[in-house]
């Protein structure tokens, strides 16, 4: 490698030295005479292109069209200028010689097959693009609404793309994002780009982004080596263009709620069903006293959240509400032909649904305020010398109660609780104050106004900030169509986390006094005035009279974690037609480190090569290659070279096709590529024996034993850890794509892409047998998958009249994964076995015991398979359910389990459709989302009206069975105490997870010219709109299909009014 690097700094310096003596002459030449183009640049129907761009053609010289589509322009006397506006095909006039005003009429291109594709380290157009890559506009991101980040905005924005959104909390990253489905186990998502460089995208201002292309096949990832086998998402931010300073103002303000909340039953019901429950097991002396139930009919009007005889919480009603966020963007862009800018100022302040109350100390609202900034500068250095410079990055800082949010997560701390109580803590046990405190359960943890106001305040306060300078030098001096491009790259992340916590951090003594009491409603007491209370029959109080409760403790900032990132590369490009044929190429050479909290740099280098040739643009070979380096491997395996090649075929371009179709056929290509990409897994594992697998761990052990006393004097012992393995290297990705474009009348447009991958060396812990004494086996290549699906789009678009048009777009992708390898061992029963089964299955979700319906009768239980699933078969009732004894043995055990055949949550099928709909200044459009081949399992907290702990049920357990109900019952017999055996995972939780979204909706209203023009706006644009507005799926309506279940914050609608304006 050494001899690479000392090689190409050679031929560095002296691409360099010639820059120096050549590249001057062209600084002093004499230039040429000049003269000023005017014109106004219109569409068909005659109205003004504002920002169609003009530039004299071989030339960085040029400008944009005004308001009015007028322009005026210095140019070469005698030169050609280009007119190009997007959407619209490009003219050119040409030999310009003196200043009378020009007027063009630009025509629409619904085909546009010039239209410039992002791709992997460089561009190539529509046509001739032989990878399956897939772009959308900033623009179209913006009218998804408000979304907190941007994988979020981008789910069902591409074919191919998933997206799953786990919950709304403010500032989360949660979304899972994958490229065509699954591939590993040890997957870690599609890398993501911006701007070519290997960066967080969630953070980024919507207002910010020009572009968002996704890289699905090796013909597009390939040339990112190791880093490509899952996909890349690239984002190229906007830049500046020549002309006079162009301001453009974005407001947005939402409110938003839950997709889906709780529901019980009432709690009159909710008593009857109680003794139901107990009358079924003969717990006599535990039922409810009728008094009891007697006095909540009588008094049920005079129930409510503070009335201390019958108190009714609706917990989500009290502590959930509407939410609140405002976003504005202000960003500036313009230039000239020695500089042009683009300048952009955000912030977002995204407020929270549940309802709290500021305290003395703290806030403990959950809340993301976030600033962002950016500014692209790029300088004409000299007409073959550019140079460009970002400056860009975010400041975020989130808030969150301090009692139990995030489990193990980000604060590191407690059980992800506070969720969980908003569906299960009871809603008639206790009030939400007495006079003398709080009402609580008698754990003294179910009270959720308590929880949220008094509990503390957690603050995280995040910075990004990134840096980057790019040299580009025209070499036609050395030969024609070649440059070279060298770039810098610095980033730098850290984040604190800042503690506002009453005692106890978020155990039942918080120092808040609280009360639960129980009264004895068989003994009214009339007061004189006619008044009814109830004698207290006993008291338990939080905390107890020897607890003192700890005064709020604040604490200092803690550096929770940081990171800084060095990337610098090198480029030749190449790009020359000779007659009909094109040849373009790029050598590349990147590398990059990363520094991070309390781990040793991780390096990586990239030597990169890409051709492209094509002949007449109709026949089209690409052949890319990466030779990459990680050094999570040893020396001997650090290396590994990833080829792809691309063929195609653009039929429209061959005479006999125009002879056959005419003018009516606008494109029909076919692709095809194949490729090998690698997966080195996650940057910095979670310990070091998975990132340096090729070096051997010890770990240090309790003291050394000699006979049957520990002797302490004699210190730790160091124990052998995982075996060290030189030959571990990358896992393997190869993937064929057959893709067919076909566009017509400049108006339909279908696409259909055919993909297969095998997954091969994938890292996975080596079985060993117990006698071999390796405790701790190495991982090894050893883990196999396999993958297929396709892609297939249909859009159409049109013009009912001057004033009218629409559109129609849909896609539908499907992606099915099987493990091939996972080494089961021999033996292994089925339901247990991975071969076979879909990637991130395991055995606590995958595999289901197939319910038979229910038990109807005494015989039907005795005379069944023998049931041994955790209560004895004396304690069933008819009603409990009945299983299928798979195996056929006359037991039900874990033997009778069944692996199911859909993943959890994770679709094989996604469904995206897209309407938009003009006339004249008024637009509205619409987006679909949905998912089939899924499976969700239904927690318990919603199936089954588990009793025991709280006298509450859920509204459906009127379904529950009864000898009455037994042939419509829906749920099992009741029980207080018995429900282990009905509440085994089961297909009576195993729920069809299919459902469509209305995903998105926008109504906009551009004002005309002439009703902003004399406030000195050039545009100004008015809308509503909305995201996750309406799910229809088979789930029960307390449940949103993309939620975590009952353990996160809950995936909320928004919906939200808007400005943009121009000036």
């Amino acid at each position: 490698m050494k001899v690479h690097e000392k090689t190409f700094k050679l031929i560095l310096c002296a691409i360099l030295m010639c820059i120096s003596l050549f590249g001057k002459n062209e600084v002093y030449a004499q230039g040429p005479k000049k003269v000023i183009a005017k014109g106004q640049i219109v569409d068909e129907n005659n109205l003004p292109l504002l920002g169609a761009t003009i530039l004299q053609q071989n030339t960085s010289r040029g400008g944009v069209a005004d308001f009015d589509g007028n322009f005026s322009l210095e140019i070469d006397y005698n030169s050609n200028i280009e007119i190009s506006y997007v959407g619209y095909k490009t003219q050119v006039i040409q030999n310009v010689t003196n200043s009378s005003i020009i007027k063009v009429k630009l025509q629409p291109d619904s085909t546009n097959l010039e239209e410039v594709v992002i791709v992997g380290f460089g561009t190539q157009t529509k046509q001739t693009l032989v990878g399956a890559v897939e772009s959308v506009k900033g623009e179209e991101l913006q009218q998804v609404g408000s979304v907190s980040t941007i994988s979020e905005g981008l789910q069902g924005m591409l074919p191919g793309l998933t997206v799953i959104n786990t919950n709304g909390k403010p500032g989360s990253d949660a979304a899972d994002i994958y490229l065509r489905g699954r591939s590993s186990w040890n997957e870690t998502g599609p890398l993501t780009l911006v701007d070519g460089i290997q960066r967080d995208i969630n953070n980024l201002d919507p207002n910010e982004i020009e572009t968002i292309s996704i890289l699905k096949d090796a013909s597009a990832t390939a040339v990112y080596g190791v880093r490509g086998a899952n996909g890349v998402i690239l984002i190229t931010t906007k830049r500046g263009r020549v002309g006079k300073p162009k301001f453009n103002f974005t407001s947005n303000f939402g409110i938003k709620d839950p997709t889906a909340e709780p529901e019980y039953a009432d709690y009159i019901t909710s008593q009857r069903m109680y003794n139901e429950a107990a009358a079924n097991e003969g717990l006599w002396g535990q039922l409810i006293p009728q008094t009891t139930i007697n006095a909540w009919i009588q008094n049920y009007d005079q129930r409510g959240p503070n009335n201390i005889y019958f108190p009714e919480v609706d917990w989500t009603d009290e502590v959930v509400g509407l939410g609140y966020e405002q976003t504005y963007n202000l960003n500036m862009s313009g230039g000239s032909k020695l500089v042009r800018y683009f300048v952009s100022l955000g912030h977002r302040n995204d407020g929270d649904i549940f309802q709290t109350t500021p305290q003395e100390e703290y806030d403990p609202a959950f809340n993301l305020k976030k600033y962002n900034w950016r500014t692209n500068l790029d300088f004409d250095v000299t007409p073959t010398t550019k140079f460009s410079v970002n400056f860009s990055g975010n400041y975020r800082i989130r808030t969150q109660p301090g009692y139990r949010i995030d489990g193990n997560g980000e604060d590191g701390f407690g059980q992800s609780q506070f969720f969980g109580l908003l569906y299960s803590s009871p809603r008639n046990l206790f009030p939400i104050r007495y006079d003398d405190g709080y009402g609580d359960s008698s754990n003294g943890e179910a009270n959720l106004i308590m929880a949220l106001n008094e509990g503390g305040v957690r603050t995280y306060k995040y910075f990004q900030g990134f840096y980057d300078a790019q040299l580009t030098q025209g070499l036609d001096f050395i030969t024609k169509g070649l440059s070279f491009k060298g770039s810098i790259n610095y980033s730098s992340q850290s984040s604190y986390e800042e503690r506002i916590l009453r005692g106890g951090l978020g155990s039942a003594n918080v120092g808040i006094i609280r009360y639960f009491r129980n009264y004895d409603y068989a003994n009214p007491i009339v007061g004189a005035d006619g008044s009814v209370s109830y004698p207290l029959l006993s008291e338990v109080r939080f905390p107890n009279d020897q607890s003192q409760g700890t005064p709020v403790v604040a604490t200092n900032p803690n550096l929770f974690s940081y990171q800084r990132r060095l990337n610098y590369k090198f480029q030749l490009d190449y790009n020359r037609a000779f007659g009909d044929h094109i040849v373009k190429a790029n050598a590349i050479m990147t590398r990059q480190i990363t520094n991070t909290r309390n781990k040793y740099p991780a390096k990586r280098e990239e030597w990169i090569g890409r051709v492209n040739y094509y002949y007449k643009k109709r026949y089209l070979l690409e052949l890319n290659g990466s030779y990459s380096g990680s050094e999570k491997f040893s020396p001997k395996n650090r290396f590994g070279f990833f080829p792809s090649v691309g063929l195609g075929w653009v039929a429209s371009e061959e005479s006999f096709v125009k002879a056959i179709t005419g003018d009516w056929l606008d494109l029909l290509k076919v692709n095809y590529s194949y490729g090998v990409t690698g997966a080195d897994g996650n940057e910095f594992p979670n310990n070091d024996q998975d990132r340096f697998q090729y070096v051997q761990i010890f770990n240090t052990g309790g003291n050394v034993n000699f006979g049957y006393d520990a002797l302490t004097g004699y210190g730790p012992r160091y124990v052998e850890g995982s075996l060290a393995n030189e030959s571990a290297g990358w896992e393997t990705s190869h993937v064929h794509n057959l893709a067919f474009k076909f566009e017509v009348l400049k108006k339909l447009t279908l696409g259909l892409d055919l993909y297969k991958e095998n997954r091969t060396n994938i890292l996975m812990d080596v079985r060993q047998q117990s006698f071999t004494g390796v405790v701790n086996p190495p991982t090894g290549n050893l883990g196999e998958t396999k993958k297929h699906g396709y892609e297939f789009q249909v859009s159409w678009k049109d013009k009912i009249t001057k004033d009218l048009s629409y559109g129609v777009d849909f896609n539908t992708a499907f992606s099915e994964n099987r493990i091939v390898f996972r080494n089961d061992p021999a033996g292994q029963l089925d339901y247990l076995k991975q071969a076979g089964k879909p990637i991130g299955w395991n055995s606590s979700g995958g595999q289901r015991y197939l319910d038979a319906g229910f038990y109807n009768s005494l015989d039907d239980l005795y005379n069944g398979a023998t049931p041994s699933l955790g209560v004895a078969q004396g304690s069933l009732l008819p009603g409990d359910v009945s299983y299928v004894d798979y195996n056929g043995d006359g037991q039900i055990t874990n033997e009778d389990l069944v692996a199911m055949d859909k993943s959890i949550k994770f679709p094989l099928n996604t469904y995206n459709l897209g309407l938009n709909i003009g006339y004249k200044n008024l637009s509205l459009s619409a987006r679909f989302y949905g998912v089939s081949n899924t499976a969700y399992i239904i927690p318990n907290l919603y199936y089954y009206d588990d009793m025991s702990n709280y006298i509450q049920s859920n509204p459906d357990v009127l379904d529950r069975w009864t000898p009455e109900t037994a042939a419509t019952a829906t749920k099992p017999v009741l029980h207080l105490n018995d429900y282990a055996h009905s509440k085994q995972n089961s297909t009576l939780t195993y729920a069809d997870g299919s459902y469509i979204r209305l995903k998105s909706a926008e109504l906009s209203y551009r004002f005309t010219k002439g009703m902003i023009k004399k406030v000195g706006l050039q545009s100004a644009q008015i809308y509503v709109n909305g995201n996750n507005l309406y799910t229809w799926s088979n789930l029960p309506d307390q449940l949103d299909p993309e939620s975590s279940g009952t353990g996160s914050y809950p995936v909320v609608r928004r919906y939200s009014l808007g400005l943009r304006v121009s000036f």
